[in-house]
């Protein structure tokens, strides 16, 4: 999948890829879902332990335009010689190979409707992109957060909550408006725009997938 020498054309071309990605994240989703059903099996509530059973289960299966990376290192300091940041998620394709910073990221984090997750989901999760010198990269101006809802919730309701807490946290940064791209009975997508001096642009995807049937409570 190569890419092209103009920028705008980059991100434009870009946008059809992110597309893809979510459609690929809801697919196999639902897969693993059904694997634990028919398994007998429930999901730890832990945030690494789905990442990484997603990743290795699913998503690198029958993905013709992806490879997907787990637990992945962003943002090298020259001076301290240490990352600054560890994503969930890091997705590439074949642009790779002529630019290394040719990919995406996914963050994920659970969600269960309680004000402590969706503080986190938005001060350890969105913040990592577009802060002041900011832990993620967003080559293509485009990334994605992806929420695990572990509890029976109103995703519509918690994402207004959401969208509250980061106008109110996330200090000099511009941001707009939850914008609902899709929805259906176990997940719902919204775009968000975010800017400032240090990022420019870019879009957050916010993707909340229903896996409270096969979560443990405990």
């Amino acid at each position: 999948m190569g890419g092209f020498k103009n920028e705008k054309n980059n991100v434009l071309f870009e946008n059809g890829s992110i597309k893809l990605i979510i459609a690929h994240l809801v697919c196999c989703s639902r897969k693993m879902k059904e694997a634990c059903v028919n398994a007998g099996e429930m999901l730890d509530n832990h945030e690494d332990k789905i990442t990484n059973r997603l990743v290795e289960n699913h998503l690198n299966i029958n993905s013709l335009f992806f490879h997907f990376e787990p637990q992945t290192q962003e943002k090298f300091n020259t001076k301290t010689g240490l990352f600054e940041g560890r994503c969930d998620i890091k997705v590439f394709s074949m642009d790779i190979f002529r630019e290394p910073k040719a990919y995406f990221l996914i963050e994920s984090k659970r969600i269960d409707g309680s004000t402590h997750l969706n503080n986190e989901y938005v001060k350890n999760g969105v913040s990592r992109f577009v802060i002041n010198s900011p832990k993620y990269s967003s080559y293509y101006k485009q990334s994605i957060m992806f929420a695990y809802v572990v509890q029976a919730i109103d995703i519509s309701e918690n994402a207004e909550k959401i969208e509250a807490i980061q106008k109110a946290f996330l200090i000099g940064v511009d941001i707009g408006d939850f914008s609902v791209l899709q929805t259906n009975s176990d997940f719902a997508e919204y775009s968000c725009d975010y800017s400032s001096s240090a990022i420019e642009k870019i879009e957050l995807r916010h993707l909340f997938f229903d896996f409270s049937d096969v979560v443990n409570k405990s």
